[in-house]
């Protein structure tokens, strides 16, 4: 597990952010225009990243093999917003059906279920 978690900081879950920060959050808070180099950078990333995580999850279900665990939350913390980031998902398949099984946990679907949180701003569209 702690394998999983270390690699993903360093590769997978860092790609989405870096990719997801400019897409997503600076837009969503006015922060300034997305800076092409740092989308570049991170999407080099995380086609390296994703290649490696999709093979793996090809031979299993679940980053531990059977069951779910942590480092599977861990690893897909940054998917949430991966279509308005502009992540390739739909190119790797083994981390599109391992994502699907995923969003389909209540719990990661609305995690605000029963709290009184804010609406997030919505991300203009670009």
């Amino acid at each position: 597990m702690i394998q999983w978690i270390s690699w993903g900081t360093q590769n997978f879950v860092r790609a989405c952010d870096i990719v997801q920060f400019e897409y997503v959050t600076k837009q969503r808070y006015g922060l300034g225009p997305v800076d092409p180099v740092q989308v570049s950078r991170g999407l080099a990333l995380f086609a390296s990243s994703a290649a490696l995580l999709d093979a793996e999850l090809a031979t299993r279900p679940w980053l531990l093999g059977d069951a779910i665990s942590y480092a599977d939350f861990r690893v897909a913390s940054f998917l949430p917003h991966h279509a308005l980031a502009r992540l390739p998902l739909h190119e790797h398949a083994a981390i599109s059906d391992w994502y699907a099984r995923i969003e389909a946990l209540p719990a990661w679907t609305d995690p605000f279920a029963g709290l009184d949180a804010p609406e997030l701003p919505p991300v203009p569209r670009s």
